[in-house]
């Protein structure tokens, strides 16, 4: 980019040194750290976390094990005893007393949402649900566009897919999954429907039906290699500016729409607005028949978002006074 380094600090600055909040009628600064959520607390973390664990990355490298960071919790393989990757951990703990490290040494260990287990040198993944967790399902019931229930179905299933190494641990996963959708509303219809579609898009109906195992692991490494979406965005944006070009000129033959969504008489209002679309607009000789219409939803604001107070009361948003601190 075209910022100085210099400019770069001292915007990082004025981040760490606003980081407000009101309590009980107080307003409170903090002093140490950054706000969790905020994008650039996660970006300076990683790049702080990125020098302290170059001794660790550089051991793994000679030891051919295997490490993986995400933000502050770390996944290691390694073929020393016990006591010798415990004394490697201290010594890297050592070097720097801002961070604080609990480890835990085990051949089978939950990190993230993954149960990893090695077993004779082969590693074996599944789901890890935490025992305290209670997941929100949204209920088949709710105010939403029917292609969102359809979606919490497909990214369960693609998520079981590409995490679980067996197809046991698959199946069990998928049978969860319909419980719980279940259990919050959805028909058996419906997800009877949609999980034979899972399968049938990914060619693997022998895996639902028969617990096929070689169906399973070629399921399973498709998604599992397969980029995300967000991994396809970075893509994307890495290519430069003539993707950004030949993305403009695509959107000139597009019109975005978007209304509020509603259960009851307007279900079927995207279905109507189509037809009047297709009937006055894009008859042939008309200059928008190549033109592509969008239609996206809005959703009604929840209780939730109605009646709980993001932001303190204007009256205790006063001007704080600056103070200056020394150190000696």
């Amino acid at each position: 980019g075209t910022l100085k380094i210099s400019t770069i600090i001292q915007l990082a600055c004025v981040v760490l040194d606003t980081n407000t909040f009101a309590y009980k009628q107080k307003y409170y600064r903090q002093t140490k750290g950054g706000a969790m959520g905020s994008p650039f607390t996660m970006i300076l973390a990683n790049i702080y976390m990125l020098e302290w664990e170059q001794k660790l990355i550089q051991h793994q490298k000679i030891h051919n094990g295997i490490y993986g960071r995400y933000i502050d919790d770390v996944f290691m393989t390694s073929n020393l005893t016990r006591e010798q990757i415990q004394k490697l951990l201290d010594e890297t703990t050592q070097t720097d007393p801002n961070i604080k490290i609990t480890t835990t040494i085990s051949q089978t260990l939950d990190y993230l949402d993954v149960t990893i287990e090695s077993n004779n040198g082969n590693l074996t993944t599944s789901i890890y649900h935490k025992s305290a967790s209670e997941p929100y399902i949204l209920p088949y019931s709710s105010d939403h566009p029917r292609h969102v229930h359809i979606n919490i179905l497909n990214n369960a299933l693609v998520r079981a897919a590409r995490i679980c190494s067996n197809i046991e641990d698959f199946d069990m996963e998928r049978l969860s999954i319909e419980m719980i959708l279940l259990v919050n509303g959805y028909p058996p219809k419906f997800l009877h429907e949609h999980i034979k579609n899972f399968f049938v898009k990914y060619n693997a109906m022998n895996v639902w039906t028969d617990l096929n195992s070689q169906s399973y692991q070629q399921l399973h490494d498709e998604l599992l290699y397969k980029p995300t979406r967000r991994e396809q965005k970075v893509q994307v944006e890495s290519n430069g500016t003539s993707s950004k070009k030949s993305t403009n000129h695509e959107n000139k033959n597009q019109i975005y729409l978007h209304y509020t969504f509603e259960t009851g008489p307007s279900i079927n209002f995207k279905k109507e607005y189509r037809q009047i679309w297709e009937k006055f607009y894009v008859y042939p000789g008309s200059r928008l028949r190549n033109t592509r219409l969008i239609l996206g939803t809005i959703l009604n604001r929840t209780l939730q978002s109605l009646l709980i107070h993001k932001k303190p009361k204007r009256e205790i948003l006063t001007k704080m006074e600056s103070t200056t601190r020394t150190t000696s």
